[in-house]
């Protein structure tokens, strides 16, 4: 009987270990995953917004489109492949409120916090 009490906890900490893992790497590698990443991204106190710029992409290229909270609008969700100003590349998740993004624009200015764009602009030149 006393064998059971220390097991039941034990089997139930591995059951945790397990699910937090899996949940963990769903959100590591899963593009479905965007939007707990850029909760977990802004979340983060230590993590620093950097600059970087990318070529716009073509405005057909979103991977998920969904309603804003009103519903008079949609959002288009893009993966954009960027550089920060050292060069190092990185996929980050751009959120176009309302609108697609302008394919006539050469760049896309981004204020990025891990793999989440905070904020947005149009830009001539990188480093513009």
């Amino acid at each position: 009987m006393a064998r059971n009490k220390t097991l039941i906890p034990l089997v139930a900490a591995l059951v945790i270990v397990v699910v937090c893992t899996a949940a963990g790497a769903w959100v590591t590698q899963s593009r479905d995953a965007w939007f707990v990443r850029t909760m977990l991204d802004r979340a983060i106190p230590w993590q620093q917004p950097d600059i970087c710029y990318a070529p716009t992409p073509d405005a057909e290229s979103y991977f998920q489109i969904y309603d804003d909270a009103a519903g008079a609008y949609e959002n288009y969700v893009y993966e954009i492949k960027a550089e920060d100003a050292e060069g190092t590349a990185r996929r980050v998740v751009l959120v176009s409120f309302g609108t697609m993004l302008d394919e006539n624009k050469p760049y896309v200015k981004m204020s990025v916090k891990g793999s989440s764009v905070c904020a947005w602009e149009y830009a001539d030149a990188p480093g513009d």
